[in-house]
């Protein structure tokens, strides 16, 4: 029996679509819960707990209020399983405009020395040109698997103290460690000339660079003017409660998509579906695209390890790509639920009015015309040749429509009869 349940289930066309719907949907909850915090830590450039603290305060909240939010529709207007699927998919159509602000709100890669920026000033490296050694490092006998980033006072990230060609150190007042005599840094000098005139007066920097001079450098990155990270929330918020609004709406296509008696059994495919397909492999696939933006592995042994810095603009492009296209396909199938929903009731609605078709011919001159005080009587009988009264019985269909009370009708009309 279950076996033909499940058959007769998975060949419900509308449940399929729903089911996959709800499948792309969830993949894509699945890949902001498990790669969110590491996209904001990368790209913002915050610690990995504050990234943690912030996905939480967004994601959580927001999914929660769009459940709440559609289910609320849902009873507030009444809706039906063709109602709930046209609300899915406009959820679905307008979350997926909204992916297009996530790729424009993000930063830009930090300039990381012997990785996208030579030691000297010139283009980006390609990725065979990267090298963590040059002319200015290649005697220190430095360790490559020990990342301790230090920023050069150039505004280039070095991979440790000893890469940056750094000779001496000491602590600051404030606790970070400095680093001077580093051959790799170029000493670099910044002049800004006071303020002449109005107070609204742009004030001239001037930028100094030597290239014959040693520079120093500071533990720690290098800051990026990067102030983006409010409005991604904002926009992470609002693209979370409107996916999340859709998915009530895919619970009531499903359940009214089955027979009554099937519905426990359809949620439990259902599920499996989405543990085979989203909640599985999402953070495997997704976790695949992402390390190829990776431009420093951590090397240990030979072996390959995490990643410590990524291309941040093409972690932004490809993640929420990759999430756009399951959207896409979440859209899709959605679309297809409803046109499938659409087919059934109009296909029912036709066998409606076959099944209850105009019986007599005084009905339908009845229904004709604008409503008159017309005497309806029974179908015409058999018209018979033996007898007056099977003439009379026969003419008793003329007063079928005949306008007036019914006895004055089959009065007149036996009575022509009879003169006949």
């Amino acid at each position: 029996e279950l076996p033909r349940a499940a058959v007769r289930i998975l060949s419900n066309m509308t449940f399929l679509f729903v089911s996959l719907s709800y499948t792309a949907e969830s993949a894509i909850v699945t890949a902001f819960i498990t790669f969110i915090p590491k996209f904001i830590e990368s790209q913002f450039g915050i610690p990995a707990s504050n990234a943690s603290i912030y996905t939480g305060v967004i994601i959580v909240p927001s999914a929660g209020v769009g459940i709440v939010l559609g289910g609320y529709i849902i009873k507030k207007l009444k809706l039906g399983a063709r109602e709930s699927a046209k609300l899915a998919m406009i959820c679905s159509g307008v979350s997926l405009l909204c992916f297009s602000t996530l790729f424009i709100v993000g930063c830009e890669s930090i300039n990381l020395g012997g990785i996208n920026i030579p030691y000297t000033t010139g283009p980006t490296l390609a990725m065979a040109h990267r090298n963590l050694t040059g002319s200015c490092n290649v005697n220190c006998g430095c360790k490559i698997h020990e990342y301790e980033p230090v920023c050069g006072s150039d505004g280039i990230t070095y991979f440790n103290p000893c890469l940056a060609g750094c000779i001496s150190g000491g602590n600051h007042s404030t606790g970070v460690r400095n680093y001077t005599e580093c051959a790799c840094v170029q000493s670099r000098q910044v002049i800004t000339p006071p303020t002449v005139g109005q107070r609204s007066q742009l004030r001239l920097v001037i930028v100094k660079t030597y290239l014959n001079e040693n520079g120093y450098a500071v533990s720690g990155k290098c800051d990026r003017t990067c102030n983006t990270l409010i409005p991604f929330l904002v926009f992470l918020f609002i693209v979370t409660l409107i996916t999340a609004c859709a998915q009530p709406s895919a619970v009531i296509v499903t359940l009214r998509s089955v027979e009554d008696g099937e519905r426990p059994f359809a949620l439990g495919m259902q599920f499996v579906l989405l543990r085979t397909l989203a909640y599985i492999p999402t953070p495997i696939y997704f976790g695949a695209v992402i390390d190829t933006t990776c431009m420093l592995w951590q090397q240990d042994c030979g072996v390959q390890g995490s990643c410590w810095e990524y291309d941040v603009t093409s972690f932004r492009f490809v993640y929420f790509g990759l999430a756009a296209a399951l959207k896409f396909v979440g859209f899709f199938f959605i679309f297809l639920a409803w046109y499938s929903i659409k087919c059934k009731e109009e296909q029912l609605q036709r066998q409606s009015w076959r099944a209850s078709p105009v019986n007599t011919v005084s009905e339908m001159v009845g229904q004709a015309g604008p409503p008159q005080n017309y005497a309806r009587t029974r179908s015409c009988p058999t018209f018979s040749s033996q007898g007056d009264i099977s003439v009379a019985q026969g003419m008793n269909c003329l007063a079928q429509t005949y306008p007036g009370p019914f006895s004055e009708a089959i009065n007149s009309s036996n009575e022509n009869a009879l003169e006949e």
